[in-house]
C-alpha cells in the first residue's frame, strides 16, 4: 500500500508520469517491462513500476482489467493507456511530444 500511496504522490508532484503495472506470474510483462522502462529513461520521465498481486487493490485505483498495462500521465491526468499488447512505437511517439515543463504546455500541439 505504502508503493502505490507513493506513486499516487508522484502523480500530482511531477509533470509527467509513466506507470507499468505488471504481474509476477505474466511472462509478457516480463518482455515489456524492460521496453517501457528504457522509453522512460530516454525522455526523462519517471517511471513506475506495480505489481497486482502484491498489490490488488491496484485493479480498482488504475482501473486495470489485465496486465501488463502502460499508464501515461500529464499533469496528473491520465493522457494514455496501452494493455496487454503494448504498442511501443505509438507510446514513443506520444512520448516525444510531452512537454518537459510546465510552462511550455501547448495542448493544441500536444493533441493535434
Amino acid at each position: 500500500m505504502e508503493r502505490l500511496t507513493a506513486v499516487k504522490k508522484a502523480l500530482t508532484d511531477q509533470l509527467n508520469n509513466i506507470v507499468f503495472i505488471s504481474s509476477e506470474t505474466c511472462s509478457i510483462c516480463h518482455v515489456d517491462e524492460p521496453k517501457a522502462r528504457s522509453l522512460a529513461e530516454d525522455y526523462e520521465i519517471p517511471f513506475h513500476h506495480l505489481d497486482i498481486m502484491q498489490e490488488p487493490e491496484l485493479a480498482g485505483v488504475f482501473e486495470v482489467l489485465t496486465v501488463p498495462a502502460v499508464l501515461i500521465y500529464h499533469e496528473g491526468k491520465e493522457i494514455a493507456r496501452q494493455a496487454r499488447f503494448i504498442d511501443f512505437r505509438s507510446m514513443e511517439k506520444l512520448l516525444q511530444q510531452l512537454p518537459k515543463d510546465a510552462e511550455t504546455t501547448d495542448y493544441q500541439s500536444l493533441f493535434k
